[in-house]
């Protein structure tokens, strides 16, 4: 008897773990280099962030295809050399980049600003200044930074330290906004309620991840002289990923609007995108291919583009590119027409 309670129990427990455990996924923290996550890059922006692109460089620099493509680019070699100075190993040593607008879209010149998590020594990483002494570091809220493009005596382009694994580069309004983050003074972009539902569907673990709060005005602006894409104007988030699994290219937009009609709306104007480029490119079997490969599909959330590539369909369209922009740019014989 008493054997059966256990064995229930354990049952129990057991299904109990596997119902809770998928929502439960590791929190987002502050980022360490080499143990980091993609979610945890999004802790050092603040909460008004209206968009952002997170690159994994360590996962993406150490792909067989990425490998194979580096060695190709000989020119490379001299940036390489550039690295080493800083005695930074950029296949090793950087894991994550990123590049947000830490603030509106439309006033980007000051709000934009880019993330580094990496393992770096901070006196390799400072240029020698007139007669090879260091210049001076400012401080803000006790994080050192160093002015790195002044204008009229105002800092342009700052490079901030903030600690042994992350590094801000932006203006200096837009790196105090991140200082004031990584200090917990402001809360990071997972504390913002109105997107907490949306920020769920973001694929954090990919090679790349994005987002974008789009701005009303100026969509409406640029849409309104063709009433056909009016619908568009009512999408209020865009988020996206890609990332490369069994030597397959995954690429994934997520458009959010107002309501499930509006989604729909949309999904009829991308369709009709999607049916004239098969009608224009029918005549070109790997375009074709491509195009065939992209599905649009609604949820009650959002609407979502979807397109996956394996390796070789990738190279015939890169090798169909080149041919054609060789053509296009190869002198035509004397006599011929050029229209």
């Amino acid at each position: 008897m008493k054997k059966s309670r256990l064995i229930i129990s354990f049952c129990l427990l057991l299904s109990l773990t596997a119902w809770f455990l998928p929502g439960c996924g590791p929190q987002a923290r502050k980022p360490v280099a080499g143990s980091a996550l993609g979610q945890d890059m999004l802790t050092l922006l603040p909460a008004d962030t209206s968009a952002f692109f997170v690159l994994d460089w360590h996962k993406l620099i150490n792909l067989k295809p990425i490998e194979t493509w580096l060695e190709q680019q000989k020119e490379l070699e001299t940036y390489q050399k550039k690295l080493e100075a800083f005695q930074l190993d950029f296949k090793k040593e950087i894991y994550y980049l990123a590049l947000a607008v830490v603030g509106e879209v439309n006033k980007p010149a000051e709000a934009v600003v880019a993330l580094a998590n990496l393992k770096y020594q901070k006196d390799k990483l400072i240029p020698a200044g007139s007669g090879n002494q260091k210049p001076e570091l400012e401080t803000y809220n006790g994080i050192s930074y160093l002015p790195m493009i002044e204008v009229e005596g105002k800092a342009m382009v700052c490079l901030a330290f903030l600690d042994s694994s992350n590094l801000a580069i932006g203006s200096e309004a837009a790196v105090k906004k991140v200082i004031d983050v990584y200090q917990g003074k402001t809360p990071h972009f997972f504390s913002n309620k109105n997107l907490k539902t949306l920020v769920k569907d973001l694929n954090t673990r990919a090679i790349t991840f994005g987002w974008l709060t789009v701005p009303a005005d100026l969509v409406q602006s640029k849409l309104s002289q063709n009433p056909s894409l009016m619908p568009l104007t009512k999408v209020k988030n865009i988020s996206s990923f890609s990332d490369y699994k069994n030597s397959t290219y995954l690429n994934d937009i997520k458009l959010y609007a107002e309501d499930k009609d509006n989604l729909k709306s949309i999904a009829d104007i991308l369709t009709g995108f999607k049916s004239l480029s098969l009608g224009l490119g029918a005549q070109t079997p790997e375009l074709k291919e491509v195009l065939d490969a992209i599905e649009i599909t609604t949820t009650e959330k959002y609407l979502k583009v979807f397109i996956s590539l394996k390796e070789e369909q990738l190279q015939a369209i890169t090798k169909l590119i080149k041919e054609k922009s060789q053509k296009s740019s190869s002198p035509q014989p004397a006599g011929k027409s050029q229209a």
